[in-house]
């Protein structure tokens, strides 16, 4: 044969070639049903293939209901926290003892006592120079053709040789500035003194005035009077 003729295949060598090529295909078809597909890898698997481990516990997990609802076991009595003790009742304070009386010497309550007895006299002087005078102080120092009652308390301080040292007159709502002219009345003429105290004395004598009706309240205050006419008398020379 020259060189360039094509040279046809055999028939027996094609049957070979084809059953061989069939064999090797049967082989890798059953070997690929065989074996199971692998699964994919967890997770955690892959976080530690990068290089980080997963928590066995994350805090941010919420807790369970079923977990909360377990009570917690008792605890020896060894155990358990002592009660706080009782408060103390709070005590009260001890009240302070009252102050002490002044103390008074033997001379102070002697002149005192002494006062006390020349009063009955002077009061009697004072009451009979206004009963005296109740008239006359009545029309000058009452509004003109009153027929108001009232009642007025003059106070009077004295010295031994019966000097009046101090007048004052109580005020009745309703008749304003009448305590005032009552006064001034007094001063000018002083009420007599049968006789004289031996102590300085101090007196406290009504002047009754007779009405029809009584004294009728102000509708505000006077500011002119301050409820007491009171004021020093100068000795007489």
């Amino acid at each position: 044969m020259s060189e360039g003729a094509f040279m046809a295949p055999r028939p027996a060598a094609l049957l070979l070639a084809l059953a061989g090529g069939t064999a090797i295909l049967l082989w890798i078809g059953l070997r690929s049903r065989a074996e199971p597909e692998p699964s994919p890898a967890p997770a955690s698997a892959r976080v530690a293939a990068l290089g980080v481990l997963a928590a066995d516990h994350d805090p941010a997990r919420a807790i369970q209901p079923e977990l909360d609802a377990i009570p917690p076991a008792d605890l020896p009595a060894q155990q358990r926290p002592a009660a706080p003790p009782p408060a103390a009742a709070t005590q009260p304070e001890p009240a302070e003892p009252p102050a002490a009386p002044i103390a008074t010497s033997p001379e102070q309550a002697a002149a005192a006592a002494a006062s006390v007895a020349e009063q009955p006299k002077i009061v009697a002087a004072l009451r009979a120079d206004f009963d005296a005078r109740r008239d006359a102080l009545r029309r000058s120092c009452f509004p003109r053709g009153s027929d108001v009652g009232a009642t007025f308390t003059v106070e009077a301080s004295y010295a031994p040789d019966g000097t009046m040292l101090s007048l004052g007159v109580s005020d009745v709502p309703g008749l304003p500035r009448v305590s005032t002219c009552l006064m001034e009345q007094i001063i000018q003429k002083p009420p007599a003194l049968r006789e004289l105290p031996a102590v300085p004395v101090t007196v406290a004598v009504p002047i009754e005035f007779a009405g029809a009706r009584l004294p009728e309240p102000p509708a505000g205050p006077d500011p002119s009077d301050d409820g007491r006419a009171e004021s020093p008398v100068a000795p007489r020379g």
